[in-house]
């Protein structure tokens, strides 16, 4: 068996790393940004280090805090790193107006995606933000949806008003809250699924595609899409997955 490659997620909130080859991911670690870089990359390396590792495959939205991820690691465990960049080739089309202006992370989504279920696809991701991307069978990825995370909207619950507590995101089994918290969870909870179960029903009238498939991949994926009552597979692993999967489509390796 090939050794594995370390991915590194790097996210608005935290940055996530994990081992990734193809039996799957394994020894994934969450650090949190608001920890700082300087911290955390030492963190990392004690994580990995004495590990045989084929490379490091890495995707950031955040791009100033990429180069101690990107540099200071792989020097410290003396493997290469290849980041996912726009234009980076990839084993699915790009139809897209301005493809420079793709998050690292929508793509690495779009290639995994493919790879589980084929085309026609949509990936709902519920991170920060929750983002929608639409990869058609011919075409590639063709676009997305970008929406609030969960997140900002307890966030806002506490910065824009004086009575209101502050909460951190909890599913709700009832639509009528008994207290201001329990209507607040309801509020966000339903509202939310809302939202979602919306914008995948306006992505199939614009395609046409009344049978796309919907996956869903996020730290929120599985507490917003509860009892969801559109059919939708959850993969967790979808990130770190594509990730592995455009770095090995772009190193000419086997995945």
């Amino acid at each position: 068996m090939s050794a594995p490659v370390l991915v590194i997620d790097i996210g608005n909130t935290s940055t996530t790393t994990a081992l990734v080859d193809a039996d799957g991911v394994r020894e994934q670690r969450r650090f949190l940004r608001k920890d700082g870089v300087a911290a955390n990359v030492p963190k990392a390396y004690e994580a990995y280090r004495g590990r045989t590792l084929r490379g490091i495959a890495l995707g950031s939205v955040v791009p100033e805090i990429t180069p101690p991820w990107r540099d200071d690691l792989s020097g410290r465990l003396g493997v290469d790193a290849w980041e996912l960049v726009p234009g980076a080739p990839l084993e699915i089309a790009v139809s897209y107006p301005e493809p420079r202006s793709i998050g690292a992370d929508r793509l690495a989504n779009a290639v995994a995606a493919v790879h589980a279920v084929g085309a026609p696809v949509v990936v709902a991701d519920f991170g920060t933000a929750l983002t929608f991307d639409i990869v058609l069978e011919g075409e590639g990825y063709v676009g997305g949806v970008i929406a609030p995370g969960i997140e900002m909207m307890y966030s806002y619950f506490g910065e824009k008003t004086a009575l209101l507590p502050k909460l951190t995101p909890a599913p709700a089994d009832q639509i009528i809250g008994k207290s201001t918290a329990g209507a607040m969870h309801a509020g966000a909870h339903f509202g939310y699924r809302g939202m979602v179960r919306e914008i995948f029903h306006e992505i199939r009238n614009s395609t046409g595609l009344r049978a796309i498939k919907l996956l869903a991949t996020g730290g929120f994926a599985k507490q917003v899409l509860h009892d969801f009552d559109e059919s939708v597979i959850i993969l967790p692993d979808l990130t770190l997955e594509g990730l592995a999967r455009a770095r090995a489509f772009a190193l000419h390796e086997p995945f």
